[in-house]
């Protein structure tokens, strides 16, 4: 089962795992995830909680457990672990013995085999739909005719059917209205999020979905020239955004609506003066002028300001249609080499969705931002500290 978030998924699958437990006899429910915190905290948090206000709890018998487990005899009982903390799978054999993995999505191919080797009579995946492979993508794709899939989309929850809340604490209308601004309806994200579906990797996006998520994973050290990148709005809906990268890390400093120029200066002024930074690059073009002019004024030290104006002419000419255009694509290649995003759902969205097209003179050049659902702020930010150098080439792998 693979469903948006807030949808209900482990709610449901705690409920299922009582009925197996008191419907069944002998039966073992075997609950597991790849942490423990998903197991315990969320899963049989929900399954406490259900046996607890049961209306006949004297009738469900069996005794409830601290530790996640629920038992009413030696042969029937329900049992939570979790791959980062392994138990000996030996002795999870009954004649009706049900598997509920949850996050499925994040689960290895071993640990699922090992579920297998249980031989159980009904198996349950509980998944988000943001995985390009692995068995629970491919209990969906290729193998999905081995499985029963069903797919839960936010539409389909109460608080969306009804138009208001009437399930505190699942997904509604607003949070699908704030994720639709926030990400674009065409955004993978929103597709997975909000849709509850595998969103398919457009050919031409810049970073692959999967890849990007995958980065903010990475173990990395802060090495080498310490620079920010400073995409600058004022009012309305654009964002002020802030991103520091030193070598393979990048990190979320700052993200403001409604600051004026004169306090946004202030507070990178103030930045680079509590921290070491080499070098601030700030968005020239438009209302990103003050924020250069204000940093001139009061000075900086010993930290360069750099003026970025995305429409000049790309150091690489003969590659890339213009300077935006370069400094995005020196941002995919970090990405897909080695460098850690910070784990910004805005920003991850708009490198998973952002396109890019080859013109018949063979240059790269990267969507207009009007065709876009809302401004790539933060990747805006991200993408200019790879705007440096002084001179010279720009160094682009590809």
């Amino acid at each position: 089962m693979v469903g948006c978030n807030g949808s209900g998924k482990d709610w449901l699958a705690a409920r299922l795992a009582l009925w197996w437990a008191t419907a069944h006899y002998p039966a073992k429910v075997v609950i597991t995830g790849p942490t423990y915190r998903q197991v315990d905290d969320v899963i049989f948090n929900e399954l406490r909680a259900a046996y607890n206000n049961a209306p006949l709890t004297a009738g469900l018998g069996g005794r409830l457990f601290q530790s996640p487990r629920w038992e009413l005899d030696e042969s029937t009982f329900i049992v939570g672990f979790s791959t980062d903390r392994p138990w000996s799978l030996q002795g999870f054999h009954s004649p009706h013995l049900l598997v509920i993995v949850t996050e499925a999505h994040a689960m290895s191919d071993d640990d699922i085999n090992a579920l297998y080797r249980l031989n159980p009579e009904t198996m349950l995946m509980v998944g988000n739909p943001f995985a390009t492979s692995g068995p629970f993508y491919a209990s969906h794709h290729e193998h999905r005719h081995l499985w029963n899939t069903y797919a839960i989309s936010a539409f389909d929850t109460p608080n969306l059917q009804a138009g208001r809340v009437v399930v505190p604490g699942m997904v509604g209308p607003q949070d699908v209205a704030d994720r639709a601004a926030e990400w674009g309806e065409d955004s993978p994200l929103y597709r997975g999020a909000v849709l509850g579906e595998f969103p398919g990797e457009l050919d031409d996006a810049l970073v692959p979905l999967w890849v990007a998520r995958e980065s903010t994973q990475r173990e990395v050290e802060a090495e080498g020239e310490v620079v920010l990148g400073c995409d600058i709005a004022r009012f309305g809906k654009d964002r002020t955004v802030v991103i520091k990268r030193q070598g393979n890390l990048a990190e979320m400093l700052y993200k403001a609506q409604g600051k004026n120029l004169m306090e946004v200066a202030g507070w990178v002024g103030r930045y680079c003066d509590d921290n070491k930074v080499d070098v601030v690059v700030v968005d020239d073009t438009g209302l990103g002028g003050g924020v250069t002019d204000r940093l001139r004024e009061v000075g900086l030290g010993n930290t360069r300001i750099v003026a970025f104006k995305g429409g000049e002419k790309a150091r690489q000419n003969a590659r890339f249609a213009n300077r935006v255009t370069e400094v995005w694509w020196a941002m995919r290649d970090w990405v897909l080499d080695a460098g850690k995003l910070p784990n910004d759902n805005g920003l991850i969205g708009q490198l998973a969705s952002r396109r890019y097209t080859i013109q018949s003179d063979k240059r790269l050049m990267m969507q207009s931002k009007d065709k876009m659902a809302q401004s790539p702020d933060e990747a805006d930010a991200l993408a200019m500290t790879f705007a440096t150098r002084r001179g010279g080439a720009f160094k682009v792998w590809v």
